[in-house]
């Protein structure tokens, strides 16, 4: 398991804080260039074509002299789309303006102009349903109606972007919104209200709850119509068929989907047949699903591992980690380990290494007394990342069979991180790692295949499903 605690060290290592300035487009792009050619794990087997890549290269570059400022952004990503690989990306960031749209191309810096104090004594007398006190987060709005539509206004946040009064969302009465994310980038959304208590985004896929005035539903109420609602859920479809819906495996979701499986185990021990619906699962980490091995394999997980480039910043990484973390009981292990890690990688910068120095890893299993004698799951072209590798995984048991499409085919170079390039209104992500069974059997942009496909005639793949394992 060593592979799974290290992705998560790499991904929740704080951004390394030497001197950046802003950049123009044409210092960008060859700063960029320069860190992807330098330490994205699959620079070497994405450009084999070296004439079609130079070609490609310095095209950009000549664009970038004379391009405008506002689209530079899209050159960028231009390069980067080259890779074509799912664990890129570029967002716009900076440690001033730069984050935040001009203020006369957007609505990010309006304000309610309403004491919290006022507004607090307002919602108080209000029958309005989505007037009121919300939380998501860091995040604290109060909605209130203003004319044809309702603005929900910062109260609370610890984004230092955000300050108090200003528009977090607008809300239409025809169902649509106007959503600022937290970079105050504007995002065209579509929201609906459960219960009073719930105020649910669709693209963003975020949610609000409702503090005050206090909502009749009780807590757990809430938590088990935000699952629902979150695609976190358990749902007994017949007497022989349960299905587990799980949307992400994001490392926020980790312990609530861990609670969720100990609060239906008997559901998961005495079912026939198991469904497990990750559609959309756009990944995380493989800890998410690790409580779910018992149930679905039926022998040892055998794969040949990762191997990490070493460059400068992924060392650096580690040991920001290794400065930023307490020397307290719980981390020991993990320090003891990275600290190993960084003696190994100093000796091979530039090079491919697999700290582990094992050819095949088998994850050994303990099998459930009880468990689900049939096994399927549901994956699409939007599964993808971890929610591929548990496809993968989950192949080896003799009692899964994947129904679907191909899964999105971003598997191949993983574990995200932020690399900084020297440019500050820029925040670029790579993979460190990349599998060693490249190049014999590559999965970027092919996906996982699935054991039966099912294709736009089959409208209800739930049904179909069902079908299958009962008829």
């Amino acid at each position: 398991m060593k592979k799974c605690i290290i992705t998560i060290l790499i991904l929740v290592i704080s951004l390394s804080s030497f001197s950046q300035d802003d950049c123009n487009c044409e210092q960008a792009l060859n700063q960029l260039i320069e860190k992807v050619e330098s330490d994205y794990p699959g620079f070497k087997e994405k450009t084999t074509y070296e004439l079609i890549y130079s070609n490609f290269k310095e095209g950009l570059k000549s664009q970038s002299k004379n391009i405008q400022e506002q689209d530079c952004f899209d050159l960028l990503k231009t390069y980067l789309g080259y890779f074509k690989d799912g664990h890129i990306g570029l967002s716009k960031t900076g440690d001033k303006e730069v984050a935040q749209p001009e203020e006369k191309d957007s609505k990010s810096y309006s304000k309610i102009k309403i004491s919290t104090k006022d507004f607090y004594k307002y919602i108080s007398s209000s029958t309005d349903e989505l007037e009121g006190v919300w939380k998501s987060g860091s995040y604290k709005v109060g909605i209130i109606k203003k004319d044809n539509e309702y603005q929900a206004f910062i109260i609370e946040t610890d984004n230092k972007f955000w300050k108090a009064n200003e528009v977090k969302f607008s809300l239409m009465n025809d169902g649509k919104a106007n959503y600022f994310m937290g970079d105050h980038s504007l995002r065209e959304d579509n929201y609906e209200l459960f219960d009073g208590a719930i105020l649910s985004f669709k693209n963003t896929k975020s949610a609000f709850l409702k503090e005050l005035p206090k909502p009749t539903l009780t807590e757990n109420e809430i938590q088990m119509k935000l699952n629902e609602i979150e695609g976190f859920y358990f749902k007994k479809l017949t007497d022989k068929t349960v299905l587990l819906r799980l949307s992400a495996f994001d490392y926020f979701y980790v312990e609530r989907i861990e609670k969720l499986i100990d609060a239906n185990i008997n559901l998961i021990e005495n079912c026939e047949n198991l469904i497990i619906d990750v559609r959309d699962n756009n990944g995380g980490t493989d800890n998410a699903y690790e409580k779910l091995l018992p149930y679905i394999c039926t022998n040892s997980i055998r794969s040949l591992g990762t191997e990490y480039l070493v460059t400068p910043t992924l060392i650096d990484g580690l040991q920001n980690w290794l400065d930023q973390t307490p020397d307290e009981e719980k981390y020991l292990k993990d320090k003891k380990m990275v600290r190993g890690w960084i003696k190994l990688f100093k000796n091979h910068m530039g090079e491919f290494v697999d700290p582990d120095s094992t050819d095949v890893y088998i994850t050994e299993v303990e099998i459930a007394v009880h468990s689900p004698e049939q096994v399927i799951i549901l994956a699409n072209k939007n599964t993808a990342s971890s929610g591929e590798a548990f496809l993968f995984r989950m192949k080896q048991s003799k009692k899964v069979k994947i129904l679907g499409t191909p899964s999105y085919g971003a598997l191949d170079y993983a574990s995200q991180r932020y690399f900084e390039f020297g440019c500050a209104n820029y925040q670029l992500l790579l993979p460190t790692w990349r599998a060693r069974r490249l190049p014999d059997y590559p999965i970027d942009n092919i996906g996982v295949q699935p054991d039966i496909y099912l294709d736009k005639s089959v409208e209800d793949w739930l049904q179909f499903a069902v079908d299958y394992l009962e008829n």
